[in-house]
């Protein structure tokens, strides 16, 4: 039986930058969420939902490519 192809590094890095999109994003969300909706909460909650939400689509994709 042969073994698959291994991921290139670009795919592996392009799923890694996804990621950090996403944080990225959920950080923005976060700040915008504390300055009008007064919560200070918003901004460690907006990171972790963007951590959570990029590992989500990061098993996604490699989970499609193998």
């Amino acid at each position: 039986m042969k073994s698959p192809a291994p991921l290139s590094l670009s795919r592996l890095a392009g799923a890694g930058m996804g990621v950090m999109a996403t944080i990225v994003v959920g950080l923005l969300l976060g700040l915008l969420a504390a300055r009008y909706l007064h919560w200070q909460w918003a901004v460690p909650f907006g990171i972790v939902l963007g951590f959570i939400a990029g590992l989500l689509s990061l098993f996604r994709q490699l989970k499609a490519q193998m």
